[in-house]
């Protein structure tokens, strides 16, 4: 059972869950309420742009312990023309997807491949450059149609599936945790993969979000945060094995997990800490600790000098309004997507400029931290020259 919130319209907004989005059970314990934020991905052109704000929390099910955003936004407003993420404009995403692509082709040589969530083509591209027949889905229109690549505008499932055929590898990065109806998401994959084929699914890891207190990954997009056990479990409702996994640093540390119809089963890590409500109670006090330190070190170095944000990432919405960070403490935000500058933070309002106009800062707050090392390896002329960064998470702290 779920309560909607609508508009003065009639449209609803949200849909407040009562009920496991896997497996249906009411037996669901709220552990995180962060207020109330804009759409991640979406940058206003003004300060003046109205905007609409909605709840943001996470619950766990106490029956098979899948962590869920509370409120669930529709598609259609997440997903619209203005969305604003592209994965090209990142530097250390085309790295990553380079290495990404090279590790895929070599251990499964797919001759036919479908991206779900392809954004801007630029994973999808390398296997197309390697002879494979390609195609991606992507349900934000102006994101799939800057790929030059053949895409389905359409969010994924069952009903896409069967237009496409099959496919001897699937590829789902970053996705998996956005979808609202899990067994067409699934099921749709299912459905697409030849008898000997391979999914690749790459999420963002739980156990990383809940010790490093990466609460800034709560946003209205992720709708779902998975373990390999949780992950595993929902595939093997529709048929699919786990194979293998991985952990990668993306996204400040990620799971990469394959899946098939058949193979060997692949020894799960020990992740019983998960299925007790102790792993969870304790993490509001500790970002509401977080908040508190960020804001206050943000003050002692505002007092030495303007401070710039280093990146206009969809999390940082999350960081700038549950800390109530606006432009008395960050003075602009710099970022590489031509789409995001010139506009503001959502909520926050706070201007984002390229690198080639910001008015220079002593200090950064790092919004992508989760790139630390390549920025901190960009930017070493800065820091020789006595620029200092801030890292907030797990805990503030100045580099």
């Amino acid at each position: 059972m779920t309560s909607e919130k609508c508009n003065d319209a009639g449209t609803t907004l949200t849909v407040l869950r009562t009920n496991c989005g896997s497996c249906d059970s009411t037996n669901v314990l709220p552990f995180l309420d962060l207020g109330t934020t804009p759409l991640a991905d979406r940058f206003p052109a003004s300060p003046d742009e109205h905007e609409t704000k909605y709840p943001l929390g996470l619950i766990v099910c106490r029956s098979c312990w899948l962590v869920q955003n509370s409120y669930v936004v529709p598609g259609e407003l997440l997903y619209s023309e203005d969305y604003g993420f592209y994965t090209g404009a990142s530097p250390s995403l085309i790295a990553y997807y380079d290495e990404y692509a090279r590790w895929a082709i070599k251990q499964f040589s797919p001759r036919s491949v479908v991206e779900i969530a392809s954004n801007d083509g630029t994973l999808l591209w390398h296997f197309k450059d390697a002879g494979c027949a390609v195609v991606g889905v992507e349900p934000a229109v102006t994101v799939a149609e800057s790929s030059g690549l053949p895409v389905i505008i359409e969010p994924f499932g069952r009903e896409i599936a069967a237009t496409i055929g099959k496919a001897d590898l699937v590829v789902a990065n970053n996705v998996v945790a956005h979808v609202s109806d899990l067994d067409d998401f699934v099921g749709g994959i299912a459905d697409l993969l030849s008898d000997d084929g391979h999914a690749v699914i790459e999420c963002q890891y739980l156990p990383d979000l809940l010790l490093g207190n990466q609460f800034d990954h709560v946003y209205h997009e992720h709708r779902s945060f998975f373990s390999v056990t949780t992950l595993a479990s929902t595939f093997k409702r529709h048929g699919l094995r786990l194979n293998a996994w991985m952990h990668t640093p993306a996204q400040g540390g990620s799971i990469r997990c394959v899946f098939s119809k058949g193979g060997e089963r692949a020894k799960r890590p020990d992740e019983r800490w998960l299925s007790s409500p102790t792993a969870y109670t304790g993490f509001q006090g500790r970002i509401d600790h977080l908040r508190s330190a960020l804001v206050s070190l943000m003050r002692e170095r505002r007092d030495e000098g303007p401070i710039g944000g280093y990146g206009a990432t969809a999390k940082s919405t999350t960081l700038l309004n549950y800390c109530g960070i606006d432009s008395n403490l960050l003075d602009y935000v710099v970022d590489l997507t031509p789409g995001k500058q010139g506009r503001y933070t959502p909520g926050t309002h706070i201007p984002i400029v390229s690198p080639e106009n910001e008015p220079g800062a002593s200090t950064y707050l790092l919004l992508a931290w989760n790139y630390l090392s390549g920025i901190l390896q960009r930017e070493r002329p800065f820091t020789e020259a006595g620029g200092r960064f801030i890292l907030p998470l797990p805990q503030p702290i100045l580099l």
